[in-house]
């Protein structure tokens, strides 16, 4: 589908804030359609030109180190989600009626395919993986976009009218939307996250909230029964959306819930089996609650059990999502680098039973409650090396509870946990922070982590 057969008309002047992944994917999408660009972007000048290059976009005007008055000098300006949508730049780009607009508010008006979204604090690719697999098990074609790391831009024009846009959202990319509707949406949970953007936990609710801003009564949002807050939020809403609720037990109207290992479902009073967790590969209580929410969207979008049930079977994870990295000398190592709230360490180190953990956390602190996670670090860890900003906290808040250790590098927090580790341990990389203050990204921060464990095992063999 193109911006043709959707009745929008791209601006002629464009300005891309930020030369990260969704910045480069929308400057490729508009270079190819002879629209006018500029790029602006606070790294090097150097960096700068070989992002550009390696896009086939070296010919495109742009700017390095800072963000100047030039990027006003157009009729729309992308924003990548990294940089915050209050800067004083922008307010002065709205006072003259440029319209700001995340990645995925231009992909939603070029393409319209149908979409379904999910945001939440934790939870978010995991769910949005297991609906991709489920659909690719039917018969419906079905693409993955947004936060997970894959370009709107680049992903959803692959889509024919009748496919499904599975998209997840941050509260970041949500703040720049405009008109961008899905047809169901779904929230995982809402926790104590990115206080080092928002001024408050209500200020990043309200984000999170955005996503059914333009959504009616036709459409369905889908809620975590055991979340506090969106339940409280759910009972203001009145008729603006059809609410239904998923959990792991079932709740009077529409809902969906796990009965042993069966996920069902109650819609407008008709109960049926929306699909099965027996050969489900992932562990944890809360990939289950992952699961079903992501059955109840399939079974809204017309996806068969059977395709659900196979969906859930064939899912064994996503890179840097308690990814099984190698097996040293009875030491197991898992990559969580996704990991960036302080409940997503919780769920992570919990999920290996009695086995002893050595825990590497840390990185940018967004102001997560590490508290949150006592009980589950006495229980389980046997150790914690700390990485990055959030060290100090993280020492102020655990010391009393296990051995805590600062490292300077990612790299000798693995070797350190590899040299007091034993058989049946593990070693994992959950950091319940963002990865910015030593990475470019998640992805980085896990292949660094990867690459190191296997240098350990390399010297390992060799010794």
């Amino acid at each position: 589908m193109t911006e043709q057969q959707t009745g929008f008309t791209l601006p002629r002047k464009v300005s891309i804030l930020g030369a990260g992944k969704s910045g480069m994917a929308a400057a490729r999408y508009l270079s190819k359609r002879n629209i006018d660009i500029f790029v602006s972007d606070t790294c090097s000048m150097k960096d700068l030109d070989f992002r550009l290059a390696a896009n086939e976009l070296a010919h495109v005007p742009h700017e390095a180190q800072e963000h100047t008055e030039k990027v006003l000098v157009a009729d729309l300006i992308v924003l990548s989600p990294g940089i915050a949508a209050d800067i004083p730049l922008l307010q002065t780009a709205r006072k003259k009626g440029i319209a700001v607009w995340s990645e995925i508010e231009l992909a939603y008006r070029v393409c319209k395919p149908p979409i379904v979204a999910v945001t939440g604090s934790t939870g978010k690719s995991t769910t949005v993986g297991l609906l991709h697999s489920m659909v690719q098990k039917s018969d419906r074609q079905s693409v993955l976009a947004g936060n997970i790391g894959f370009p709107a831009i680049s992903q959803l024009p692959k889509l024919p009218p009748d496919g499904l846009g599975i998209v997840e959202m941050s509260s970041f990319q949500l703040e720049t939307i405009v008109a961008f509707k899905p047809k169901i949406a779904a929230i995982t949970n809402i926790l104590k996250n990115h206080l080092d953007r928002y001024r408050s936990e209500k200020e990043y609710f309200s984000a999170k909230k955005r996503i059914i801003m333009n959504m009616g009564p036709d459409d369905y949002l889908l809620l975590n029964l055991h979340d506090v807050k969106l339940r409280r939020w759910a009972e203001d809403l009145g008729s603006k959306v059809q609410v239904v609720y998923f959990g792991d037990k079932p709740v009077a109207g529409d809902c969906c819930w796990i009965d042993g290992d069966d996920i069902w479902c109650v819609l407008d009073g008709t109960r049926a089996v929306a699909g099965s967790l027996k050969q489900m590969q992932l562990s944890g209580n809360h990939n289950r609650i992952n699961a079903c929410a992501a059955a109840l969207m399939a079974h809204l979008s017309g996806i068969s059990p059977n395709a659900v049930s196979e969906g859930i079977a064939a899912f064994g994870g996503l890179e840097h999502r308690m990814e099984f990295v190698a097996e040293k000398n009875g030491i197991a190592y898992y990559n969580d680098s996704k990991s960036t709230t302080a409940e997503s360490i919780r769920e992570a180190v919990g999920a290996f039973g009695n086995r002893r953990i050595y825990l590497i956390a840390g990185g940018k602190d967004k102001g997560c409650d590490f508290s949150v996670v006592n009980k589950a670090v006495q229980a389980h860890v046997k150790k914690v090396l700390t990485i990055g900003e959030a060290s100090r906290r993280i020492i102020q808040t655990w010391s009393n509870l296990t051995l805590v250790e600062k490292s300077p590098t990612l790299e000798e927090a693995v070797r350190m946990a590899s040299q007091e580790a034993q058989a049946g341990d593990v070693v994992i990389l959950s950091p319940g922070c963002s990865s910015f203050d030593m990475f470019c990204g998640f992805e980085e921060r896990g292949r660094v982590f990867k690459d190191a464990v296997l240098t350990i095992r390399e010297n390992a063999a060799d010794a």
